[in-house]
């Protein structure tokens, strides 16, 4: 399945009859299937082509699950409700304080 994507890739099928494109997109793909360079900068640094066959039968599941309306709704709660605390109020906040060294300004409240 994934050497067809890489055939559609070569044959220009994403690139809309742009040379520069499919130029781009073929050195991507040669870089992806160096065997000889897997797990570093010339080659499948993340291993991404090993690990395909798993990201399809996940997407499938997430499929699945999703023409579950109901199921989706209450797994999309139950996520959303167990997250950690985050916000991007707190990420700022301690960028300013440890990265940035600064305090916030005070707002002016309105009457």
């Amino acid at each position: 399945r994934l050497q067809n994507v890489f055939q559609a890739i070569r044959n220009g099928d994403f690139s809309h009859g742009e040379p520069e494109a499919t130029a781009e997109f073929c050195s991507l793909v040669d870089r992806l299937c160096n065997i000889q360079a897997a797990g570093t900068w010339e080659g499948d640094k993340y291993l991404v082509i090993n690990d395909f066959p798993s990201f399809v039968d996940a997407q499938n599941r997430v499929d699945q699950t999703y023409a579950d309306k109901a199921k989706w709704c209450k797994l999309s709660i139950q996520a959303a409700s167990s997250m950690a605390k985050f916000s991007t109020d707190r990420t700022i906040k301690e960028y300013a304080e440890v990265i940035w060294g600064v305090k916030p300004a005070p707002r002016p409240l309105e009457k």
